[in-house]
């Protein structure tokens, strides 16, 4: 999985928090024009068949859900536990592709990869290591979110460093482990 196939299975995501760091006095519009903007992106995605994951659909209920609660209801109860919605939708997601037993990086992995390799130990394993480093990520994000909850005095740009710095360990782990020799991509079993 290439940093760029990262930001594109993201996408929705990243649109979403990149959009709600503009300097906009109107602090409502701009997140319910950054819901709009995510949803429209998840809604394409889908039509021209980009994504097939668990991510993908569960991202984009995500956002069908914020059109509805924030931009058609603008549920206040809602916006104030969002980053709750996202950072818990993120975790839960990645950590039940793993519980399935198909961690969620396997479908953009299998872009870059050739076919003879998608059943071996190794690929399934190293994708179930790069899966496990975005659940740690998402589930610090979503710690953090909640910390953000109880303590609404801590300074936002605490709880940013711990989110986005965690996003980035876990791209450099992403990025480490997809440019492994080809001896992760064996046949035989994997040791742990």
């Amino acid at each position: 999985m290439s940093f760029w196939s990262m930001i594109l299975a993201f996408s929705p995501w990243v649109a979403f928090k990149l959009l709600l760091q503009l300097p906009v006095q109107n602090e409502l519009l701009l997140l319910k024009g950054a819901i709009v903007v995510a949803a429209l992106i998840c809604a394409y995605r889908a039509i021209k068949g980009l994504d097939k994951g668990i991510i993908a659909w569960g991202s984009g209920l995500f956002f069908l859900l914020s059109l509805i609660m924030v931009v058609g209801l603008t549920n206040i109860w809602y916006m104030k536990h969002l980053g709750l919605f996202s950072s818990g939708t993120l975790a839960a997601l990645t950590w039940a592709s793993i519980v399935q037993g198909k961690p969620f990086t396997l479908v953009y992995a299998k872009q870059k990869v050739a076919m003879q390799y998608w059943d071996s130990p190794g690929f399934i394993h190293k994708n179930y290591k790069i899966s496990g480093a975005w659940g740690v990520s998402f589930s610090i994000g979503l710690i953090d979110a909640f910390v953000r909850q109880l303590y609404p005095e801590m300074p936002g740009y605490m709880s940013e460093i711990i989110d986005d710095g965690a996003m980035i360990l876990a791209i450099l782990y992403t990025t480490h482990l997809s440019k492994a020799p080809k001896e992760m991509m064996r046949t035989d079993s994997v040791d742990a």
